[in-house]
């Protein structure tokens, strides 16, 4: 598999793995609305081949294994102020759907998306 050299880190092939807030580098690789969009703007899923814009939680799994998720959504939403005891009470599901409503806020900037994963040291 040939893989674009912006994205070598992502990729476990004894390369060191990129973080979210590594992908999410600048405004022109966060989007909105969708998972992920590739070039021309069209949504595709988070692990598309031709994705090169992604939203925070599609970021988190594309740098991260599924069995980290859960954990890497609990530290987002730390970084959010939701209480330990709110995020308990959250399903996976709940997480996922929280993150994408924050990402997907027309309040929500790409600054604030970053620091936040850069807080959650994600």
């Amino acid at each position: 598999m040939i893989v674009p050299l912006h994205l070598a880190k992502v990729f476990d092939n004894g390369i060191e793995k990129m973080k979210a807030h590594e992908l999410l580098s600048s405004p022109g690789t966060w989007c909105q609305e969708s998972p992920a969009e590739d070039a021309h703007g069209n949504k595709v899923s988070a692990f598309h081949s031709d994705a090169v814009k992604w939203c925070a939680l599609a970021a988190i799994q594309k740098a991260y294994p599924p069995s980290e998720w859960e954990q890497a959504m609990d530290r987002i939403l730390r970084a959010l102020s939701v209480s330990d005891k709110g995020i308990r009470q959250l399903s996976k599901s709940d997480k996922a759907c929280c993150l994408m409503e924050w990402n997907d806020d027309r309040n929500s900037s790409f600054r604030e998306i970053r620091e936040i994963l850069v807080e959650a040291d994600l």
